[in-house]
C-alpha cells in the first residue's frame, strides 16, 4: 500500500468478495471441527473460482477455465450453490472452442494451450451430463448433444484398436505415483461414450443409444484385453487405475472385489494415504463407498498428515490448495 497517511490497520482496508451469482443451496456441519473447516475451505475455494468461468486457481493472473477441473469439481459445486446458470452459460463457451475437428479444447473460452486432452476435453460431455442429473432439464442436452458426438467421433478416429495413445496432462498433481496415460485416456474415452449412450437415451435417440453402448462395449474390451492381467492387475497397478476402472464401469462384475482389494492394499500400503492426483481424487472416496470400503474412505477423509485432506487445514489453509504439496512443513 502506498499514499497512505499512517500506519494502516486490520480496519483500513475493506475486502470485498466478487464471484458470480451461485446462491447457496446446501450446507453441511459435523462434530468435527477439522472437517467443518474443510468444508469451508472447499465452498471459499468455489467461490474464489467462479467468477464468469470455472477457474483453476484465482491467485495467479493465469484464470483461465480449465476443462479437467471443471469436471472433477462440477458435481460438488452443485452441493454448495445453484450453479444451473453458471454451468449453462460455460458449457456454451464450451461448445464455442470446440475446434473444427471435433476435440475439447484444455481451457474454455479457448484462448491457450491444446485440444483434445483425456479428461479435459471430456469436460464437454461430462458437464453437459452432471447438470441435467442434478436439475433435470434436458434443454441443456438437447443443445450440446451434437458437439458430444463429434467429440466420441474424434477419440474413435485419434484412437488406436479403441485405445487411446498416452498423452496429456494425466493424473496431475499425483503424490508418488504414475498412472499410464493411455490407460487414463481410454478409461475416459469409455466414460464419455458411455454418457452420450445415456444422453441418448434421454433424448429418444434409440438408436444413437444403442450404437454408442455398443462402442462402449467395444472400449471396455479393448481396456481389459490391453491392460488388464490375471488377478485384476491394471497396468501403472497405481489407485488411480484401479478407481477410475471402478469408477467407470470398465470392468466385469466378478472382476470388481479383486481391483477394489488392490485399491484398498495401495492405501494400507502408503500409511492410509491417498496418491491420486486431481483426476483420480474425485472419484476416490465415492468408489470406495461403492465398493464397501467406507472406512477405508473415512480414513482418507480424517487423514490429517501428508498427503491428505486435513493436512493443510491443520497448518491455516482456507481455501482448498492447488495441490497436495503447495505447502508443507
Amino acid at each position: 500500500m502506498t499514499g497512505f497517511p499512517g500506519k494502516p490497520d486490520l480496519d483500513t482496508v475493506t475486502g470485498i468478495v466478487t464471484y458470480s451469482d451461485t446462491p447457496p443451496v446446501g450446507k453441511f456441519e459435523c462434530s468435527n471441527p477439522l472437517v467443518n473447516q474443510l468444508q469451508s475451505n472447499i465452498v471459499w475455494g468455489q467461490r474464489g473460482n467462479f467468477l464468469a468461468v470455472p477457474t483453476d486457481c484465482p491467485q495467479r493472473d493465469e484464470r483461465l477455465g480449465w476443462m479437467g477441473d471443471a469436471q472433477i469439481f462440477v458435481r460438488t459445486a452443485t452441493y454448495n450453490m445453484d450453479v444451473s446458470r453458471f454451468f449453462t452459460k460455460w458449457c456454451q463457451d464450451v461448445e464455442d472452442a470446440q475446434r473444427p475437428d471435433g476435440s475439447f479444447t484444455d481451457v474454455s473460452p479457448f484462448v491457450c494451450c491444446g485440444s483434445g486432452t483425456a479428461a479435459w476435453g471430456d469436460a464437454g460431455v461430462i458437464c453437459p451430463w452432471t447438470i441435467y442429473r442434478v436439475y433435470g432439464d434436458t434443454r441443456i442436452l438437447e443443445r450440446h448433444y451434437d458437439a458430444g458426438a463429434k467429440w466420441i467421433a474424434y477419440l474413435t478416429s485419434h484412437s488406436e484398436n479403441l485405445l487411446r495413445p498416452a498423452q496429456g496432462y494425466g493424473d496431475w498433481l499425483s503424490i508418488a505415483a504414475d498412472t499410464p496415460k493411455d490407460v487414463l485416456a481410454t478409461a475416459y474415452f469409455g466414460l464419455s461414450t458411455k454418457i452420450m449412450a445415456n444422453m441418448a437415451k434421454v433424448l429418444g435417440r434409440d438408436a444413437d443409444a444403442a450404437r454408442y453402448e455398443d462402442l462402449f462395449g467395444q472400449i471396455k474390451a479393448a481396456f481389459n484385453k490391453a491392460y488388464v492381467t490375471d488377478g485384476v492387475r491394471i497396468k501403472g497397478n497405481t489407485q488411480t487405475d484401479y478407481v477410475l476402472s471402478l469408477a467407470f464401469d470398465l470392468l466385469a462384475p466378478e472382476q470388481r472385489p479383486a481391483a477394489a482389494k488392490h485399491l484398498v492394499e495401495d492405501i494400507a500400503a502408503k500409511g492410509d494415504h491417498l496418491s491420486t492426483g486431481f483426476v483420480g481424487v474425485g472419484h476416490l472416496t465415492p468408489t470406495l463407498t461403492r465398493e464397501g470400503y467406507v472406512d477405508v474412505a473415512y480414513k482418507l477423509l480424517l487423514q490429517e498428515t501428508f498427503p491428505g485432506w486435513l493436512y493443510s487445514v491443520k497448518n491455516g489453509a482456507t481455501t482448498i490448495l492447488e495441490r497436495w504439496d503447495g505447502w508443507t512443513k
